[in-house]
């Protein structure tokens, strides 16, 4: 498997937002197909009134939620870096632990912005990738509600029954499903780089 030309700035690490963004404006096209083949069946809206909604809000998430998600996870990072910094004992205990679960315990916790480790990133990558869309999934399913409920909601006496609570239960379960195909993905891609890790 060829390896995935990633942004590392000599001792600065890899920033994440550099693989995760592009690969969710490539994902973009199947992910809205998706979820509008979802609306269309969970709220019986015709094909174009979907895929408009799908095709909109999946775009609003992707170029705010994914950023935002990744921002909000450095800050993260940073605070726990920072937090860990100014704690002598901690700090000696983090300088210490040296262990596979330390490495993964790291990478958890730095999943922003991986440290500079050119001879795991094989498996680091697929790790802060999944911990990466944990925040994503949330904000995605924040910013695709209120924007599919914004296209297509109803008052709630309306016959269409396209009431709020409809459409933000849709919304989340269609990103659910969507989600768990991009987690399986990338499962797959964890599994696959620690069976057959590089030379």
């Amino acid at each position: 498997m060829d390896q995935i030309p990633i942004p590392v700035l000599a001792d600065a690490g890899v920033p994440m937002i550099f693989l995760t963004f592009p690969a969710m404006v490539i994902l973009l096209l199947p992910i809205i197909i998706l979820e509008a083949w979802l609306y269309r069946r969970w709220l019986d809206l015709e094909t174009w009134r979907a895929t408009k909604s799908s095709a909109l809000a999946n775009l609003a998430s992707t170029l705010v939620g994914v950023p935002a998600a990744w921002a909000v996870m450095f800050g993260v990072e940073f605070c726990a870096g920072f937090g860990i910094a100014k704690i002598p004992a901690l700090n000696r205990m983090v300088d210490k632990w040296h262990s596979p679960m330390a490495a993964v315990v790291n990478t958890i916790l730095s999943a922003a912005w991986l440290v500079p480790d050119e001879k795991s990133l094989y498996w680091m990558l697929p790790v802060a990738v999944l911990v990466l869309m944990i925040p994503t999934f949330y904000l995605s399913v924040w910013i695709e509600a209120f924007v599919v409920d914004y296209m297509v909601s109803v008052p709630e006496d309306d016959a269409s029954n396209l009431t709020t609570a409809r459409v933000r239960k849709a919304v989340r379960d269609a990103n659910l499903v969507s989600y768990s195909l991009l987690t399986g993905g990338t499962v797959a891609w964890l599994l696959i780089s620690l069976l057959k890790p590089p030379r």
